[in-house]
């Protein structure tokens, strides 16, 4: 029993007259008929009751029609669901990213997937940047935001965003008061910053910047995350050099500053294994892409 047959049965047995189910179909009804008598040899039923004038359904014919209703429709579901999890459309995509990576882009990038595909389920891993490498090396990560630079043997990377750095400081600080300030200027301020080992890219690029303006910053806390740098940067702990987005945060007692000075850029990028990405995780790459442009656009 084939689903061709089930199709020219349901016709039959929906018109009860050869002649129109055959045209329904788009064939000619001689093969029509065989094909209808070839089922029922093989079932061992009789499924329609022929008389010169009328065509019935027999009570397994009746059976049949519901049955056959059934499994075509289950046979429409099945193709459809293998044809959206080609294309990405379905399944579970996980998504890594750094702490550093973690506040700006990502939450829209996110929102935006989530509403464009409702089926995938999304199951974000918050790592140090070290291991988002490794995990997307061994499979256990798809796809992943990290800050550049990022470099690891076999994994695409590519650039979101290329933000320029602010000051964060407590709003009480004496340089809150300047709308711009010069990062040669903070030689002797103590700072907050990421660990290099949570985030290598972001923490070198805030020590290089201080170095090539004259000095090596007094790291005097450590912070994995940017709500509790910005949480010890508001306690008075010391100040912090942020992406611009992290302003975003805004916190009551921290203020955000311009710096005149700073040469390094902090670099937001969509990562993943290969050249060739998987349907799901091209479509979460193109989604950060757009993300970007419009944010781009609005500002």
């Amino acid at each position: 029993m084939e689903f061709r047959q089930l199709q020219l049965f349901v016709a039959v047995a929906e018109e009860l007259h050869f002649g129109r189910a055959a045209a329904r179909v788009g064939m000619a009804q001689p093969p029509f008929s065989q094909q209808i008598r070839r089922l029922e040899a093989e079932l061992g039923v009789t499924l329609l009751a022929r008389t010169s004038r009328r065509v019935a359904l027999t009570p397994a014919g009746s059976r049949l029609l519901e049955e056959a209703r059934t499994l075509l429709a289950r046979r429409a579901d099945v193709v459809a669901t293998v044809r959206r999890a080609a294309q990405g459309e379905t399944g579970t995509l996980r998504v890594g990213f750094a702490a550093s990576s973690a506040f700006g882009i990502l939450p829209a990038i996110v929102s935006r997937f989530r509403r464009r595909f409702p089926e995938v389920k999304l199951e974000l891993d918050d790592r140090e940047s070290l291991n988002v490498g490794i995990a997307l090396l061994t499979g256990e990560l798809d796809v992943a935001i990290v800050r550049t630079p990022f470099r690891h043997e076999g994994i695409t990377v590519e650039r979101l965003l290329k933000e320029p750095f602010s000051l964060a400081l407590p709003s009480g600080h004496p340089r809150a008061q300047q709308q711009v300030v010069t990062l040669a200027s903070l030689a002797n301020e103590p700072f907050v910053l990421f660990p290099r080992h949570a985030a290598p890219g972001l923490h070198d690029t805030v020590t290089s910047m201080c170095l090539a303006a004259g000095f090596s910053p007094r790291i005097v806390q450590e912070a994995s995350s940017w709500p509790s740098v910005i949480g010890m940067v508001e306690a008075g702990l010391g100040l912090t050099l942020a992406p611009l987005s992290a302003e975003a945060l805004r916190p009551r007692g921290v203020v955000f500053r311009r710096l005149r000075g700073a040469t390094g850029f902090a670099e937001l990028s969509v990562a993943f294994m290969g050249t060739r990405p998987t349907p799901a995780v091209a479509n979460f790459r193109a989604l950060a892409h757009e993300s970007i442009a419009r944010r781009s656009h609005q500002t």
